[in-house]
């Protein structure tokens, strides 16, 4: 590896951090496309009734996250991170045996229970991930170490995503495949999670407030109040709008747009995951260490300028006697464009969002550093939802998939120019 911080990966106070996390979010995508695999094409007795688990899924892993980030928030700032790190990948050890049952006797509910399962363990660890590095790495090194875990974030979900898929099979089940695969990753999870070195707390008085809507609410007037973190939290939150509409869409634009395979979307899907990690370690190497937002509102720019080309790109009425293969659509120079510009699209996300994650672990109070990310997950959470509503919306005033890109680009421009100033006055840390 050519870039400044791959030696990152050959230190203790690194690596089983980076392990124990890339195999949470490789967990995480695995069992949830292997459950939805089964059940799609194995459990459901039409196309309606597996929508409407694919929904109930999303939900339910999304959940959590509103109503524990606050209680995970204090207990990591209460706690050794490190302990609480391991506490969590016992509970994924357990949810993979329960998820064991779930798949081999097809039980959707026990599948559900799982998924949930694993949205709360999601939800424990993200205030941790980000809240222990500066407990751990310089500040010199927290641009690269943020770079490598939300690079190996996205590759996880890349990977997790078409395995969990594969291993069930589409003609007959295979949940064995499924089993083995999950149950060795989150055994791996918990083995590199034991050598987490300590990150003792700094407010072990810390009384947990163990009503999670008055906890959280306290929390989110709190961010909103708090004008240094407040831009920043937004603009993530927005990151993840913007990924939660793009992937909501994605099947039907390669579908009916792009009149394509499914090799197609597994292709475009590749694209998305790599995409963000490249962006995500090349702003890392570009800014040398620095922690500054002045590049994001440009970086937001360069990603609107691809998303608006994107639209310009794509066919409005394609006429095509059956769906392209990949090999056919990767034939054609426009669809070189349309990859380019999505795969360009992807890069730039990655390129802004890796400094507002290193921003927030350094300008959090040490004693509130887990409760903010914890804070921030919420607002994620939040715009993820409002995302997936704006999509639903969209649909019912009859729009088009590209005009869906359209606007979105249009907005994430003035998203950029309205933070402009808020973002770029902070300077570098």
């Amino acid at each position: 590896m050519g870039f400044p911080t791959a030696y990152l990966l050959k230190s203790r106070r690194f690596l089983p951090l980076f392990l124990t996390q890339f195999f949470g979010a490789f967990n995480d995508n695995a069992f949830k496309l292997a459950m939805l695999t089964l059940i799609s094409y194995h459990v459901s007795t039409s196309s309606m009734q597996s929508e409407k688990y694919q929904a109930i899924a999303g939900a339910l892993f999304t959940i959590p996250f509103f109503l524990f980030s606050a209680t995970a928030g204090q207990l990591a700032d209460k706690f050794d991170k490190a302990r609480l790190a391991i506490a969590v990948k016992i509970l994924e050890v357990i949810l993979m045996i329960i998820g064991s049952f779930a798949l081999y006797l097809q039980n959707v509910f026990l599948m559900m229970l799982t998924l949930t399962g694993m949205g709360i363990h999601s939800t424990f660890f993200g205030p941790i991930k980000y809240a222990i590095l500066p407990n751990h790495l310089f500040r010199k090194e927290l641009l690269g170490g943020t770079s490598l875990i939300e690079a190996s974030t996205f590759l996880a979900i890349l990977f997790g995503t078409t395995l969990g898929a594969l291993t069930i099979g589409s003609t007959s089940p295979h949940p064995g495949y499924a089993v083995a695969l999950t149950n060795l990753v989150a055994w791996l999870g918990l083995a590199s999670s034991i050598f987490i070195p300590k990150a003792l707390p700094k407010v072990s008085e810390l009384k947990i407030d163990w009503n999670v809507g008055r906890a959280t609410i306290q929390m989110m007037k709190a961010a909103m109040t708090n004008h240094k973190v407040l831009p920043a939290i937004f603009t993530i939150s927005w990151f993840w709008l913007l990924g939660t509409v793009i992937l909501t869409k994605l099947p039907d634009y390669t579908h009916y747009v792009l009149k394509a395979q499914p090799t197609v979307f597994a292709f475009f899907l590749a694209l998305f995951s790599i995409g963000i990690a490249l962006g995500a370690i090349s702003i890392g190497h570009l800014l040398a260490g620095k922690i500054t937002l002045r590049y994001v509102p440009p970086c937001m720019l360069l990603l609107s300028f691809f998303g608006i080309d994107l639209y310009l790109a794509s066919p409005k009425a394609l006429t095509v006697d059956s769906l392209q293969s990949l090999i056919v659509f990767l034939s054609q120079l426009n669809s070189l464009r349309i990859t380019a510009d999505f795969f360009l699209f992807s890069v730039s996300a990655g390129l802004f969002i890796v400094p507002l994650y290193t921003y927030l672990q350094v300008v959090s109070d040490e004693t509130l550093r887990a409760r903010t990310i914890a804070t921030n997950n919420i607002f994620n959470a939040l715009f993820m939802i409002i995302g997936s509503a704006f999509v639903m919306f969209l649909i019912y005033l009859n729009m088009s998939i590209p005009m869906v890109f359209l606007i979105l680009a249009i907005l994430n421009a003035l998203t950029a120019v309205g933070l402009w100033w808020p973002l770029t006055k902070i300077g570098t840390l």
